[in-house]
């Protein structure tokens, strides 16, 4: 497959600054997107859940009420909770952490089975099968799209039983699933960006291919929004020339086939 090189170059420019964040935010999303999809997802990609990330997560939820301890600052040696002191101030906290991790057990038991699995019957990276609760939810008599219910619908809940906990008093626990619901939805969002953009640079290569023919080659007016920044040679055989090399064969492409 060839490769626009005319293209790549004038309208693909990388953000270094922009994909840093990028990677930056991906981390944040892992946490927030982990915390609701082992309650809402099932038959997750063998490399997409790892019940170690679980375990893990758990831990880092276990010692954020002792942060108060480790800091001076944000109380006095006095007021200082003991180790018990602080469990049973925030038992609704570790009662979820319980619950979050019985959840990722059941995860775990759901792609098991898979581990030594080699084969074309199952995406590894697969985000999981959403539940049929959420498909069969209709406005209008009209179910969502697939994409409604992954940016809004899902995450949705979790974020109104934040502000319920914020409202009883586990302000802990409240934040938490306010902040994880907002991650979910963004990095959904995020992702369908990252589709809807793959998408359209294939259609505008595709424009840019049969555009460059016409205007640097035949010398042509562009049109479709297309337009040619750059000097052209005078005669249309050094034109034909010079445009076989503004492209060049796709390796990655070449390479899977």
């Amino acid at each position: 497959m060839k490769k626009n090189l005319y293209y790549r170059e004038m309208f693909q420019r990388r953000n270094v600054i922009k994909e840093g964040l990028l990677n930056l935010f991906t981390g944040l999303t892992s946490f927030g997107r982990l915390i609701i999809e082992v309650f809402i997802r099932k038959n997750m990609g063998r490399r997409y859940f790892k019940f170690s990330e679980s375990i893990l997560t758990a831990l880092s939820l276990f010692i954020v009420p002792f942060l108060p301890m480790v800091f001076s600052f944000a109380r006095s040696f006095g007021e200082r909770l003991s180790f018990w002191g602080t469990i049973k101030e925030y038992w609704m906290w570790y009662v979820f952490i319980g619950i979050f991790l019985y959840f990722s057990y059941l995860r775990y038991k759901d792609v098991k089975h898979l581990k030594a699995q080699f084969d074309m019957e199952h995406f590894s990276l697969s985000s999981g099968d959403t539940l049929p609760f959420y498909l069969n939810l209709k406005m209008n008599g009209k179910p969502f799209s697939i994409r409604t219910l992954e940016v809004f619908i899902e995450p949705l809940p979790f974020f109104i039983g934040g502000l319920f906990f914020l409202l009883i008093g586990f302000k802990l626990l409240g934040a938490l699933f306010i902040f994880s619901s907002i991650i979910y939805c963004i990095s959904y969002a995020r992702a369908y960006m990252i589709g809807d953009h793959f998408i359209m640079d294939k259609i505008d290569e595709v424009i840019c291919n049969e555009q460059l023919s016409k205007v640097f080659v035949k010398d042509e007016p562009a049109s479709k929004g297309f337009r040619f920044y750059g000097e052209k040679p005078e005669s249309e055989p050094l034109r034909e020339e010079a445009f076989k090399h503004f492209f060049e064969d796709d390796d990655d492409f070449s390479e899977v086939n």
